[in-house]
């Protein structure tokens, strides 16, 4: 009876911790996403400043 009680925490430690492995996949992608959003923004801006500046 021991023995099973262990296999059922161990595997909902492994599930745990797959499912923590896959919101920590997913928090670097939202994160890439914003930084790579932010760099076009900072493009955008930057081109119509210097477009500014030069007229």
């Amino acid at each position: 009876m021991d023995d099973r009680n262990f296999e059922s925490s161990s595997t909902n430690v492994a599930s745990r911790q797959s499912s923590q492995s896959r919101q920590e996949d997913r928090n670097v992608w939202v994160l890439t996403a914003y930084g790579a959003c932010a760099l076009a923004l900072f493009g955008i801006l930057a081109y119509y400043f210097s477009d500014f500046i030069t007229r």
